[in-house]
């Protein structure tokens, strides 16, 4: 039987690298990390079934190029987020421009490049890092505090996933959010729960994932998010 392969964009830090390093364990998958600049390693000491590329969601030609280098994928898992303390109604425009290219535009890009390499395989399944920022019902019923910006974002992200199921439903592919919690990583900063127990309940909650399963949004504690 051939790995599993498996992508993740947005490699070089924080979620990413710790994906990078706990599904690299699993002998059966091929972990291909995915960084902005050659020099940003995605672990340490990669094992022999991890190899890294280059691909800057923010530049649409690097991310052509990327996926011209992979002819199949089983699983994309689209990480990497900006998020800073912003209000709409203060927030730049330029700056709110930024919040929807990396949070929507970029990843959308990404599926986009990589869908051939996807229908070449069966497995067929697309995973963006979400937040519980971008639930509608959460948002209506817990105030984050000046994160209305990111949360827009976030929440039109998961509307990604859900028409991304829409449009791709007939062609058996699984779409999914994961909800990685308050991390203590650069940008969630200090007091959030460690990367590493994090990234073991996303880890699960990806072996777990099934074709039933899309669309589906699920934190890293296994509970089911709302839209």
């Amino acid at each position: 039987m051939s790995p599993q392969i498996i992508l993740v964009v947005g490699a070089s830090r924080g979620i990413g690298r710790e994906l990078v390093k706990q599904l690299s364990v699993h002998p059966n998958k091929h972990i291909i990390a995915s960084v902005r600049q050659p020099a940003m390693q995605p672990v340490d000491s990669p094992a022999s079934n991890v190899s890294s590329i280059i691909l800057d969601q923010a530049n649409p030609e690097s991310v052509i190029a990327a996926a011209s280098q992979i002819p199949e994928l089983d699983t994309l898992v689209i990480n990497g987020a900006f998020a800073e303390r912003d209000q709409l109604l203060t927030c730049p425009s330029e700056k709110f421009d930024t919040y929807l290219d990396v949070n929507v535009k970029g990843p959308l890009q990404v599926v986009r490049a990589f869908l051939p390499a996807l229908l070449a395989r069966q497995t067929r399944q697309i995973v963006l890092t979400s937040s519980s920022c971008g639930s509608m019902q959460e948002q209506s019923e817990y105030d984050h505090g000046s994160l209305g910006p990111y949360s827009v974002a976030k929440a039109a992200g998961n509307m990604m996933m859900i028409q991304l199921h829409h449009e791709l439903r007939d062609q058996s592919f699984t779409c999914a959010a994961f909800h990685p919690g308050w991390v203590a990583t650069d940008m969630g900063g200090p007091g959030g729960m460690p990367v590493e127990e994090s990234v073991a309940g996303y880890v699960k909650a990806l072996e777990g994932l099934r074709p039933d399963d899309s669309p589906k949004f699920v934190a890293w504690n296994g509970s089911t998010v709302p839209w």
